[in-house]
């Protein structure tokens, strides 16, 4: 059994945080925040990390009676979500971001996975990167 030591900036909540600094530097186009762009940013995030088929779903399911108390509590312990949106008013701030402002994020992360070494287990065929991708349409 191999022994993986766990590397703080490598952990989910690490590579979180990252993310997290990455979207508190983009330009917020309303000056109205009931909430944060990076609270938005990273709760969209958590949508599409958590695999959830809608943002109306997500929005029960974190916001409503029926919300899931594990969910609310990895929104604010791991995704460090303050405040959550409904549907609506996630959907009106996400589609103000422009989607190269997001690039920033994922050179973060991915800087942080490459000074780790933690990619070096996934070179193949000279250096390349191997990769699994969700491929579940058809």
């Amino acid at each position: 059994m191999s022994h993986h030591v766990l590397r703080r900036h490598l952990s989910m909540p690490g590579l979180l945080s990252s993310v997290r600094t990455t979207f508190a530097s983009i330009p917020d186009p309303i000056r109205y925040r009931k909430y944060s762009l990076s609270d938005c940013l990273m709760a969209g995030l958590a949508l599409f990390t958590l695999k959830y088929p809608s943002l109306l779903q997500f929005d029960k399911q974190t916001r409503s009676k029926e919300a899931d108390p594990v969910i609310a509590h990895n929104l604010k312990a791991l995704f460090t979500v303050a405040r959550t949106s409904c549907d609506t008013t996630l959907r009106k701030r996400l589609d103000t971001v422009d989607p190269a402002a997001l690039r920033g994020a994922f050179n973060a992360v991915h800087r942080s996975l490459q000074r780790g070494k933690a990619l070096a287990y996934f070179t193949v065929m000279g250096g390349y990167y191997l990769l699994a991708m969700d491929g579940t349409g058809s």
